[in-house]
């Protein structure tokens, strides 16, 4: 015995019609390619690599080191080809310049490499420059910031957020900072405000 639907078998052709559709539909997708009929997939969020204890050494055209970034760990996400670093140090060590350290809680290394974002704790230390005559010679530098984007084969670097540079018993504060290296110059972009405490000379002892 055969069941028929109540309203006749005519009740049954509108289901079998949009069964022919949906059909149809993943057919045009498959074969024409059409955008939008079937979700692209999504980049993976699951690394490919992780480096213990990382090391990169940049050299110049003349095989001199430029620079070199160590990291307590690397790891490596094949999505957007981004390199995440913790602990990141960015050393730059050259004959004509103070050596200078770059160092942070986190790092982002973007595609490509040419730029680094670093996070959290960010401080920047250039050591004394002795080269010249004790009068022109400048003491050690360190400034502090939360976020510093470093482009280090340019030798620049930058920041929207609050900034503090320490040298020789001066503060100087602001938001937002440029740095080249090349030239060993700093500026701060806005809110900037100086603390200068001069070293007061030994007293001699009395006998």
């Amino acid at each position: 015995m055969k069941l028929i639907p109540r309203g006749g078998a005519g009740a049954m052709f509108p289901l079998v019609v949009m069964l022919l559709l949906a059909m149809l539909t993943l057919w045009l997708a498959k074969t024409i390619g059409i955008e939008g009929w079937i979700e692209s997939p999504q980049p993976s969020r699951d690394p490919d690599y992780i480096v213990e204890r990382f090391a990169l050494t940049r050299l110049s055209e003349t095989g001199v080191p430029r620079y070199v970034l160590t990291s307590e760990k690397l790891v490596h996400f094949p999505g957007d080809d981004s390199s995440h670093l913790t602990r990141p140090v960015l050393r730059q060590a050259q004959q004509d310049k103070p050596e200078l350290f770059i160092r942070a809680d986190r790092g982002v290394i973007t595609a490509g490499g040419d730029v680094a974002h670093m996070h959290d704790n960010v401080e920047i230390l250039r050591a004394a420059d002795t080269r010249g005559p004790a009068t022109r010679s400048s003491g050690q530098m360190r400034v502090t910031t939360s976020y510093l984007r470093v482009l280090p084969d340019a030798d620049l670097a930058d920041t929207p957020a609050p900034v503090r540079i320490e040298q020789a018993g001066s503060v100087l504060t602001g938001i937002g900072m440029e740095f080249d290296n090349r030239t060993r110059r700093f500026r701060l972009l806005a809110a900037t405000r100086a603390v200068y405490t001069k070293e007061e000379p030994a007293t001699p002892a009395v006998r």
